[in-house]
């Protein structure tokens, strides 16, 4: 979870602590919401850590909008969601 903050941190250009305690909420409500997709980030995968980072920052720019999730988001996140049913598939 820190990784993923610090990452974020950097995307967003904030150095303070100040906003800590709001950007790991966002950052833990955000790997839910992902999870609820249909699969589960594995916060040690620096892919996952970045996805997570990435989606989160979105969020957060975009907040106050009422917008479609980036197409980049989404294909990595549809991308993940092929990946876990083919590591889930039993044939």
């Amino acid at each position: 979870m820190e990784t993923v903050l610090q990452l974020l941190k950097y995307d967003l250009g904030i150095s303070s602590e100040a906003r800590d305690i709001y950007l790991k909420a966002l950052i833990e409500a955000n790997q839910k919401e992902i999870e609820k997709k249909g699969f589960d980030l594995n916060l040690t995968d620096v892919e996952d850590q970045m996805l997570l980072a990435d989606y989160s920052a979105w969020k957060y720019r975009k907040r106050n909008e009422d917008v479609q999730l980036a197409n980049n988001l989404r294909q990595r996140i549809q991308d993940r969601i092929v990946k876990a049913r083919g590591e889930n598939y039993v044939g």
